[in-house]
């Protein structure tokens, strides 16, 4: 397999995993899928239960934003695809917002640091987003396995 199919593997696997949460919704997995990231992050992150009751709220709704955005940015890259039939207006236009989904999601990103860092100490904020690495790449083991089957 040349590099090119690898990083188009790869780059599949990599929107498959974000947006598994949005599947596994439609697929009435949600809440099984859900559960097993709680359980992963609460014991990587070692939540006690008084941060963890105020961490979760919070993480949810700054994952809901970032899906969204990521499903903003995803529709564009879908457009790009038939850009021939685009015209350089609309594509100049999808550039403009792309661009500006990269600028909400600096300040998604800037907003939820400060509001994780009023629940968990700095060094478990820092290390939240090593586990949300760890966690893609536990699902993806987690659906390489199940594809063996």
């Amino acid at each position: 397999m040349n590099l090119t199919k690898k990083l188009g593997v790869l780059l599949l696997i990599f929107l498959m995993v974000n947006s598994l949460t949005s599947v596994a919704a439609r697929s009435g997995k949600d809440d099984k899928l859900k559960a097993k990231k709680v359980a992963f992050f609460t014991q990587k992150l070692n939540l006690n239960s008084d941060e963890a009751e105020i961490f979760w709220p919070v993480y949810n709704e700054y994952q809901e934003k970032k899906d969204d955005l990521f499903q903003q940015r995803k529709s564009i890259y879908d457009d790009f695809k038939g850009a021939s039939r685009l015209s350089n207006k609309e594509v100049g236009e999808s550039l403009t917002r792309l661009t500006q989904i990269a600028k909400d999601e600096a300040s998604l990103l800037e907003t939820y640091i400060a509001k994780f860092k009023e629940i968990l100490p700095d060094k478990k904020v820092a290390q939240l987003f090593v586990v949300e690495e760890d966690y893609k790449k536990f699902l993806l083991i987690q659906i390489r396995n199940s594809a063996i089957k």
